[in-house]
């Protein structure tokens, strides 16, 4: 058979049933075959329910002949932990992602129906090929790019194996994994106008969450080598950069073919420095110039490293840059040399700083742009990237970290200001173990994998495998408690997140009456140079009393909502404010702010760190405070101190919990990390 006429079917059963994207295999495996004259076929069978599986493939084969059969394995699991716990919305190990265990189904199905020979590849494949080839037993397996695969393609077919680089095969039951090549990026087009219709018909079949850029693959490799990382391993430690110009080609039939969002394929945008994506931005800006503005692309990545600087970052928006993400593990060096991050404070900190400033910056000027020319809106998605948080993430939840990890990185985030940049941080709580490197005992001895059935069992790479911090876990006692803990820090001490969830409607229903808001407010209006406002005098008549009712009523509608948290925190800041005028002393007592100037300059951060000097529980604060009001009177005043003190608390959300002191507080010491003492600082 002339192998120019050769066609061979790639399937693929690995796709998320929540997350369904078009198989970059199906744009890049087709384009490495049609330099040797072979047809790819491709079929994704999302969507086809299992039972139609075989018809599918078996009208396939009759419709095509293939010479052979190809499935891409992209993932081996989600790598997400929270997608292997049993409860309702997995329901179960129905809907579980497990694409090793689908794939073989799908290879069980092809051999009861054909003789083809079955050979298996993708990102996925290669993080474990050798586990994989025993527990799928396919014919051939190709690690990383199917290069010498299509080259050596008559050699393969006929069983003269030994040559062919990068291919696994089983030999007398013996497997045998041929030497590897890191192969660069292809060096002509991708992509052509069947296949864009093909993937652009993949997801007006799948809309959720649907289209988000077309992939162009702009280098290989990553030569870093963070200990959490895969990439080094399967794509290698040689960075492999494709050629500009031809990545601008792809650019191009992208767009004549109606695409205008790309997703930039790579281990890290800038892994050896700025240079290369800065050039590529370059070219995109000045390609954009010369277009409509229906046919201007926007872009972005995935991970990048934090090494840009303002400038850096107005080329890159300016090219149409939408973002990506960064892996910080911590603010720790001592945590940065342990997982092998490019990252130490010295150089990050100026550079998540110019991150968050630029990145606001950015959105600022696309809503100003909107709202004088709102036509420029053409999808949700310009929506969304309009109203996105400024985030950042960290991962916290990998083998290094310990207590002292996580008080430094607080204690460095608020020296530096950096929560009050930042809308909202993402953290990791645990990483997906590989044994590409020894793990420690104690690593180790914490990981566990999931099998099929969502039920944990002793650690075995090929299932989704997981592990917390060893130190943690010791500290906090599970799982759940560190996932609580990171939750808390990250909307509290590293972001501003913490903010958007004060219910000041609800915490005034807990703690007070309608009765108690109208006797304060009168008691303290008779206090000489108290002035109350007049929104607040209302509340002293008949109809603020009917006000205040509404304040204590189960929630109404959506406006009405907005209208009783607005009163309620009107209510609590006159209230505490005028407290900390009337009675520093007693607030001084119990290490809160004395003056509404020390309020203002209060972060969550130093409070914690004034409390947990002094307390180790809610209990004994709320004891301390029993007794230091014990003695007050009238009985008005005693309560309204007690509220006006918790409300505080409440304001930057702090939780005195016995674990959480030691993430402030250093063991053995009460007030050494006390770097803002109230006393004489504000």
């Amino acid at each position: 058979m002339n192998m120019s006429s050769q066609k061979v079917l790639l399937l693929n059963a690995s796709n998320m049933d929540k997350f369904p994207v078009y198989p970059y295999a199906f744009i890049q495996v087709p384009a490495v075959a049609r330099q040797v004259g072979i047809k790819v076929i491709c079929k994704d069978l999302m969507g086809i329910p299992h039972e139609k599986w075989k018809q599918t493939i078996q009208t396939l084969i009759e419709r095509h002949n293939p010479a052979m059969i190809l499935i891409t394995l992209r993932n081996i699991d989600s790598g997400t932990s929270k997608d292997y716990e049993r409860d309702s919305s997995n329901g179960g190990d129905k809907s579980a992602y497990f694409p090793i265990e689908r794939t073989k189904e799908l290879i069980v199905i092809i051999r009861a129906i054909s003789n083809l020979k079955i050979a298996v590849g993708g990102f996925g494949f290669s993080l474990l090929a050798n586990d994989i080839m025993h527990k799928l037993h396919p014919d051939f397996g190709v690690f990383g790019g199917p290069n010498a695969f299509f080259s050596h393609f008559e050699d393969v077919k006929s069983g003269n194996l030994s040559m062919v680089a990068n291919l696994l095969y089983f030999q007398e039951n013996q497997l045998i994994s041929n030497p590897r090549i890191f192969y660069p990026p292809h060096a002509d087009t991708e992509y052509t106008a069947e296949t864009i219709k093909a993937m652009m018909e993949f997801y007006t079949s799948f809309t959720s969450p649907g289209f988000e850029g077309a992939p162009v693959e702009i280098m290989r490799g990553c030569s870093h080598s963070c200990v959490f990382c895969a990439e080094p391993h399967s794509l290698g430690t040689k960075v492999r950069y494709r050629d500009l110009t031809t990545v601008m080609k792809d650019i191009e039939i992208l767009v004549e073919n109606g695409i205008t969002k790309i997703y930039l394929i790579s281990s890290e945008l800038n892994p050896e420095g700025n240079e290369f994506i800065l050039e590529l931005a370059e070219r995109i800006w000045t390609f954009n110039e010369r277009q409509t503005e229906d046919r201007k692309i926007t872009w972005d990545g995935a991970n990048y490293l934090l090494k840009f600087g303002t400038s850096e970052y107005e080329q890159l928006y300016k090219s149409g840059f939408t973002g990506g993400w960064f892996d910080i593990t911590a603010l720790d060096d001592k945590n940065a040399r342990a997982m092998r991050t490019p990252y130490r404070n010295d150089s990050l900190l100026a550079h998540v700083k110019t991150y968050a400033e630029c990145k606001r910056k950015q959105l600022d000027l696309l809503r100003v742009k909107t709202e004088l020319q709102p036509e420029l809106m053409t999808c949700a998605g310009d929506n969304k990237v309009i109203d996105e948080p400024i985030t950042w993430t960290m991962f916290l939840g990998n083998p290094a970290t310990t207590i002292e990890t996580i008080r430094n990185t607080l204690q460095v985030a608020n020296r530096e200001g950096l929560p009050s940049l930042f809308d909202e941080c993402g953290i990791n709580d645990n990483i997906r173990v590989f044994d590409y490197e020894d793990l420690t005992e104690s690593t180790l001895a914490v990981t566990y994998s999931v099998s099929f059935d969502l039920k944990r069992t002793n650690y075995r790479q090929v299932l989704p495998s997981f592990a917390y911090p060893p130190a943690l876990l010791q500290d906090f006692g599970s799982e759940e408690e560190i996932t609580l803990m990171f939750d808390h820090i990250s909307k509290t001490y590293l972001s501003t997140k913490y903010q958007e969830t004060r219910d000041w409607h609800g915490f005034v229903k807990k703690r007070s009456t309608v009765a108690s808001i109208s006797r304060w407010i009168a008691k303290l209006s008779d206090i000489k140079g108290v002035y109350i406002p007049n929104y607040l005098k209302l509340i002293l008549g008949r109809q603020g009393i009917s006000v205040l009712k509404e304040l204590f009523t189960e929630r109404r509608q959506e406006a009405g909502k907005k209208s009783d948290e607005s009163l309620a925190k009107q209510v609590v800041d006159f209230l505490v404010l005028v407290c900390l005028d009337a009675f520093p002393g007693f607030f001084e007592s119990l290490h809160l702010p004395r003056t509404t100037d020390e309020l203002d300059r209060m972060t969550s951060y130093d409070l914690a760190v004034a409390v947990f000097s002094k307390w180790s529980t809610e209990k004994k604060f709320v004891d301390e405070l029993m007794v230091l009001t014990q003695s007050v009177s009238p009985a008005w005043k005693r309560d309204l101190l007690q509220f006006c003190a918790q409300a505080i608390l409440y304001r930057f959300n702090i939780q005195i919990r016995q674990k959480y002191r030691q993430l402030f507080i250093s063991v053995g010491t009460i007030e050494s990390e006390l770097n803002i003492k109230l006393k004489g600082t504000y």
